[in-house]
């Protein structure tokens, strides 16, 4: 369970695109002259839908390699042991980036009124039990499907977190009860054609506005699902990757080549974008990791010194709307890439403070209570 870069590189990749999806205004790439380079940015870069799927594709191939690796009957799976890691690494961030916001709530110095209403509280009277219950019980993506346009910036990002632990609650208990790599591995072949079947159903119900295709869990459970999809089929190929060098290098630029296209030529203005694009996206990334995983260079100390900020992804996401108003004056006066550059080192280096004093500490503790030994590639 050593750190893999290819996943980190990923990890990286993805909270970029978040952050740059938030950072530019359409208005702003319009003034491209460049239509191929305004196209490539409109679709690539201002789609943030596109790395919340690669979130979730690294997140369901390392929760099943925490759950089955060296395994051969699932039926060991220590239930136990997998929620209290899990609790640990999420819960102690959750709270503190709740209590952060709920500081910004209050104070009339750190933000401009206007800002101040648009991240934290553009409906005041939202903040009710519905709000704190679906938050903390991870159900905060039903509530957006509802609520969204009276939700401030701030809570938006936690409906991801939302669809993670609602998967996880139940897929542990599922890889235990099934027992063995063939039925869990049909298992999640189904989720996939089941989340396809769900996006096609909806959109003959529902408006892409109304965010029931973008939102729904049983919408997004595909791209966890393919995560561990590939994970098995790594653990069935990897040893003949692992001789095929140049095989390796080719899936895994393969799967890039993919995932720039499929996100290039996609329209957002075709209902059937909501249908397919996911998980052809999720299974392009899967594709990177994939190849990634069997290609030495990658394993080199420069690798794993470059690959080193996807360490601080999850932090990066929670913290980085909260980061990004209170320097909002900064990146107003800075603007375009400038901004941006400013926006994410400034995002990664508030990361990697909370990482290294916050986040590992508090998760060892925690661990420590139940006996628990970290997992490093979490």
């Amino acid at each position: 369970m050593k750190r893999i870069p290819i996943i980190d590189f990923v990890r990286f990749g993805s909270i970029l695109i978040v952050m740059s999806n938030h950072f530019f205004p359409r208005s702003i790439v319009q003034s491209i002259d460049s239509p191929v380079i305004r196209k490539i940015i409109l679709n690539v870069f201002l789609d943030g839908a596109h790395g919340v799927t690669y979130f979730f594709v690294v997140s369901g191939f390392l929760i099943t390699q925490l759950l089955v690796a060296g395994a051969n009957d699932f039926s060991g799976v220590n239930l136990g042991s997998f929620y209290v890691k899990r609790a640990a690494r999420i819960l102690p961030l959750l709270v503190a980036v709740v209590l952060v916001a709920l500081f910004l709530k209050q104070s009339q110095t750190l933000l401009d009124p206007r800002i101040q209403k648009y991240h934290i509280w553009d409906n005041e009277q939202g903040f009710g039990w519905l709000f704190w219950g679906s938050l903390f019980t991870f159900n905060f993506n039903w509530y957006l499907m509802v609520y969204y346009a009276g939700v401030g910036f701030q809570w938006r990002v936690f409906w991801t977190l939302a669809v993670e632990e609602q998967f996880y609650f139940f897929y542990p208990l599922i890889v235990k009860t099934l027992r063995n790599r063939h039925k869990v591995f049909i298992f999640l072949i189904g989720v996939v054609l089941f989340s396809l079947v769900f996006r096609y159903m909806a959109q003959f119900y529902f408006d892409p506005d109304d965010k029931w295709m973008p939102l729904a869990s049983f919408s997004v459970f595909d791209q966890i699902a393919v995560g561990g999809i590939f994970y098995f089929l790594d653990e069935k190929f990897g040893y003949w990757l692992e001789a095929r060098r140049k095989t390796s290098l080719s899936l895994m630029l393969f799967g890039i080549i993919c995932c720039f296209y499929v996100c290039y030529s996609a329209s957002m203005q075709s209902r059937n974008y909501f249908i397919y694009v996911p998980t052809l996206v999720a299974a392009s990334c899967a594709l990177v990791i994939l190849g990634g995983l069997h290609i030495p260079a990658l394993f080199s100390k420069t690798a794993q010194i470059l690959s080193w900020p996807g360490k601080l992804s999850y932090g990066s996401y929670l913290w980085y709307t909260s980061v990004m108003f209170l320097i909002m004056p900064v990146l107003v006066s800075l603007g375009g890439v400038l901004g941006l550059i400013y926006l994410i080192s400034t995002v990664f280096f508030f990361a990697f403070l909370s990482y290294r004093y916050f986040e590992v500490p508090v998760n060892r503790r925690i661990r420590a209570w139940f006996d628990l030994k970290p997992s490093p590639s979490e």
